[in-house]
């Protein structure tokens, strides 16, 4: 077993960071700002639940589609990499 001190910067990154403070200071009411708070606790379960089952469902999912889920997550991941940077170029050309 090891430790990857990477896993949080990936779970918890800036653009995570950058969303709940920009959703933060939209909400003028208390009670908007608990509810925030509510689902990042409830985020943070699910995560927390999902870690701690990866290595029980790890052993049901065979290597072939193992490598089939990394390489289209990674497409996804590109495609929306691209995306965010045409959506950047367009904001700062318009």
């Amino acid at each position: 077993m090891a430790v990857f001190p990477l896993a949080i910067p990936l779970i918890a990154g800036p653009g995570a960071i950058s969303a709940s403070i920009l959703l933060a200071s939209e909400f003028s009411w208390p009670v908007d700002r608990f509810a925030l708070i509510g689902v990042l606790c409830s985020m943070g379960l699910i995560v927390y639940l999902s870690l701690l089952l990866a290595d029980r469902m790890n052993r049901f999912i065979s290597d072939t589609v193992q490598i089939i889920m990394t390489r289209l997550l990674g497409i996804i991941l590109a495609a929306l990499s691209v995306q965010f940077v045409i959506d950047g170029v367009t904001a700062l050309i318009g």
